[in-house]
């Protein structure tokens, strides 16, 4: 048999006097405690190698909430410069220059020019502009500037002396950016084909090229035959045709239907072929 014992152990709680056990509490005054506030922050705050001092913890926390800027006659010529740019919604970088003398003044990074009117009312080698100085939603400064505006665009400039009916492949040219507004107003921009022209003056080595320097060659021939690609409503057609008249690309011609011997007008793609819209 087995045999379940329960040992039962006397517990005992003592009452005594425990205040001999505790160490005395003082409660000194106020005004012998440092009280050290401080806040909370976002920022990144460099780290120190203590805080010891209540002074250096404050240092820390010291943020300047009205930062400004000189709106100095270089940062103003910056900033004209890009408003001028997006007003005209042009390629390349324009550059403005101011023709007197500018006095300094001090906004927030975030401010604004507002141009009111510029004389005449494009991309002029010399204007008259009339802008505001908006900062944090308020008016600064009204003012009206002559200016000197340059637009810088890469373009095609001459390896070597070109002379009339030379080659035009890119491989003749180099791509430089140049003021277009002034000695080289007309220069052909380098974003441009130039498949479909031949030179009609000579070009100078180390000359822009420009679009009177050009004319269009006749892609289609009078008495050629070409080809003719005709599409419309998910219809495909292509045909040979004979050329009424001669044409450049994207020009306009007479074409003469090898089979019905109908005339119709195509436009022109390339060399020798023209599309027909059904």
């Amino acid at each position: 048999m087995k045999f379940n014992f329960l040992l039962v152990l006397p517990f005992c709680i003592s009452f005594g006097d425990v205040s001999k056990f505790l160490n005395p509490l003082s409660i000194s005054s106020p005004q012998n405690n440092k009280i050290i506030l401080g806040t909370k922050s976002s920022a990144l705050i460099s780290p120190n190698a203590g805080f010891s001092s209540s002074l250096s913890l404050k240092k820390d926390f010291k943020f300047d909430k009205k930062h400004k800027i000189n709106l100095s006659s270089s940062e103003i010529e910056r900033k004209l410069g890009q408003t001028l740019q997006y007003r005209y919604q042009c390629g390349g970088m324009v550059s403005a220059k101011l023709t007197r003398i500018w006095q300094t003044i001090e906004v927030s990074p975030n401010y604004i020019v507002k141009i009111i009117d510029s004389m005449p009312d494009e991309l002029s080698p010399s204007s008259f502009v009339r802008f505001e100085v908006w900062d944090q939603g308020k008016l600064v400064m009204k003012y009206g500037e002559p200016l000197r505006i340059a637009h810088f665009v890469d373009v095609f400039v001459a390896k070597n002396k070109l002379v009339r009916g030379s080659d035009l492949s890119v491989e003749s040219f180099a791509v430089q950016p140049i003021d277009i507004l002034r000695h080289n107003a007309g220069a052909v921009p380098a974003t441009n084909s130039l498949a479909g022209y031949e030179l009609s003056s000579s070009v100078n080595v180390g000359a822009a090229l420009k679009w009177n320097n050009l004319s269009k060659v006749n892609l289609v021939r009078k008495g050629e035959i070409v080809d003719v690609f005709a599409s419309g409503g998910g219809i495909y057609i292509s045909m040979k045709g004979v050329s009424l008249d001669n044409g450049v690309q994207d020009g306009i011609v007479r074409i003469r239907n090898l089979s019905s011997d109908k005339e119709f007008q195509a436009k022109v793609l390339n060399r020798n072929s023209v599309k027909v819209n059904l």
